[in-house]
């Protein structure tokens, strides 16, 4: 077995092929250019007749062929992190409600400063749509004071239902605590506060 070179610089085996197996039949490939040196022009190939012949936009509207205009990917329903910009209002998150019992359970809601209005209907700060024993609109209010890192918690003007803490029936405004218990309709949720008298951001 001898390794030759060929007059086009592949590499072959004599003792496989009689002569280099690259120059010719099927898989024959072009000569192998040596770093620096220029590559030969093709015989016959001319790059401005293959640029002439692709067809022009007027050329295929004439054939029939409709080209759409390109289409970003539909991302409705999905909010990244990538939305949020420098322009972006953020809402400083200062506490939170979690569902413990009733259909959407281990669900959590954030509070922001000031009033967060609770109620079935989609305009509230917090929608329970889940829930039908709920009023429309504002049936309970969870208000962070942040002068004083403090929240309270009262029943909204158009409550139709009864709103319990700890057991105990809202009838005026209280101090919401850490692990109170608030019941709403049919749903019962724990309350936790990121900001209070010790921290806030």
């Amino acid at each position: 077995m001898a390794i030759q070179q060929c007059a086009n610089g592949h590499i072959y085996d004599d003792s496989k092929s009689a002569s280099c197996p690259y120059c010719s039949g099927e898989n024959a490939i072009s000569p192998t250019i040596a770093l620096g040196e220029s590559v030969p022009p093709t015989p016959g190939f001319d790059p401005t007749q293959v640029l002439s012949s692709v067809p022009t936009g007027s050329q295929i509207e004439e054939m029939g062929v409709t080209i759409a205009p390109p289409t970003t990917p539909s991302r409705q329903g999905k909010t990244e992190f990538g939305d949020m910009t420098m322009n972006s209002e953020v809402k400083p998150v200062r506490g939170w409600l979690v569902i413990i019992d009733g259909e959407k359970n281990g669900m959590d809601f954030r509070l922001h400063t000031a009033r967060n209005t609770i109620g079935r209907g989609r305009d509230n700060d917090i929608s329970f749509d889940f829930d039908k024993s709920i009023s429309e609109v504002n049936n309970v209010s969870v208000i962070y004071d942040d002068r004083n890192n403090l929240f309270f918690i009262q029943a909204g003007e158009n409550a139709t239902n009864n709103v319990y803490v700890n057991n105990t029936l809202l009838l005026e405004p209280r101090q919401l605590k850490d692990n109170d218990i608030v019941e709403i309709g049919n749903t019962k949720l724990i309350f936790r506060s990121l900001c209070n008298e010790t921290f806030c951001y």
